[in-house]
């Protein structure tokens, strides 16, 4: 048993993460920001702390006595201001490491993104050798790749840290873009989708891959946890298989999408409201995040789940919410 900080463990992958460590034996404690949601961890026997990782003071405090770290917590959002995507997702990384290397923290399994390998062109699987495709136009993905040089830069100061690069996560719980993609696609007459080819995992899959991490992985490697290639069409065309609907689905190009995204864009500045998807957001559709977990499956032994299986579970949930009939 081991005495373990998660930063972000009250987020989706997060939680995961906590729920994968407790069923192996491990003492928890969660580093949340004060007032953020914590109900993914209700029932569970963890340790809550409140701060902001970006407080020297907070994260150091947290991290006393710690064994590993696995840090999770990111800004993650098409629409925040491009200075708080790098304020939390860069530099609030180097305090967390910072803090780890002062303390002592044993190992460190750093979360970095898909967005860092991604990209790389229609039909193309992303492996942990591909060079940075995204660009600054997305400060999301720019943030996450700066974010990741900077955990790279603390294992040449010493610190025994792993990085693992999540793909786009699935399962109950998901209150992100693809949740919502899915959601709103069963739930309208005519299902959307971006014409677009992802890898998705199941989030239990990638929590599994981040204990793995710790475990097996080797000082200084990247790691992308991920599991099925598919178009976001073809996803949300199953999901509506396995919920017994039978509706259109309509792949939508990029070429459609990209003047839409600038309107909605506009008209989410002059409202102060959020657009649901923005012409950064849309760029990317064009190169797709097809990615190859083969390393992780060889080095760490990451698992795999059919797609229905999680596709189920998802369902599931939304008929016990009441969004379902």
């Amino acid at each position: 048993m081991r005495r373990v900080l998660v930063t972000g463990g009250a987020g989706f992958i997060g939680a995961e993460v906590v729920r994968a460590l407790l069923a192996a034996g491990h003492d928890v404690s969660v580093l949340a920001l004060p007032g953020e949601d914590t109900s993914r961890l209700a029932g569970l026997e963890v340790r809550l702390l409140r701060g902001d990782m970006r407080s020297p003071e907070v994260i150091r405090a947290a991290l006393r006595g710690q064994s590993w770290l696995f840090h999770v917590a990111a800004l993650y959002s098409l629409w925040a201001p491009r200075a708080l995507l790098y304020d939390v997702n860069v530099e609030g990384t180097r305090t967390v490491l910072e803090a780890a290397l002062a303390e002592g923290v044993e190992r460190v399994v750093h979360t970095s993104s898909i967005a860092v390998f991604g990209g790389q062109g229609p039909g193309v699987d992303a492996t942990e050798e591909s060079p940075y495709a995204l660009g600054t136009r997305d400060p999301y993905a720019h943030s996450k790749f700066l974010s990741h040089g900077v955990a790279l830069s603390f294992v040449r100061r010493g610190l025994d840290l792993v990085i693992v690069a999540p793909t786009g996560p699935l399962g109950p719980g998901d209150r992100g873009q693809t949740g919502q993609l899915l959601l709103d696609a069963l739930r309208n007459p005519v299902a959307l989708a971006p014409r677009c080819e992802v890898n998705v995992a199941d989030v239990r899959v990638m929590a599994a891959g981040h204990l793995l991490a710790a475990e097996r992985g080797r000082t200084g490697e990247s790691y992308l946890l991920g599991d099925h290639n598919l178009r976001l069409g073809a996803l949300v065309r199953r999901a509506i298989e396995l919920a017994g609907l039978r509706k259109p689905v309509l792949e939508l190009p990029t070429a459609a999408l990209l003047p839409l995204a600038h309107v909605l864009a506009g008209a989410a500045q002059l409202s102060g409201g959020r657009p649901p998807f923005t012409p950064a957001a849309v760029h990317i559709t064009r190169f797709g995040l097809r990615a190859d977990p083969a390393k992780a499956r060889r080095e760490l032994g990451l698992p795999s789940r059919p797609l229905d299986e999680t596709l189920r579970d998802v369902l599931a949930e939304l008929r016990a919410l009441g969004c379902l009939p």
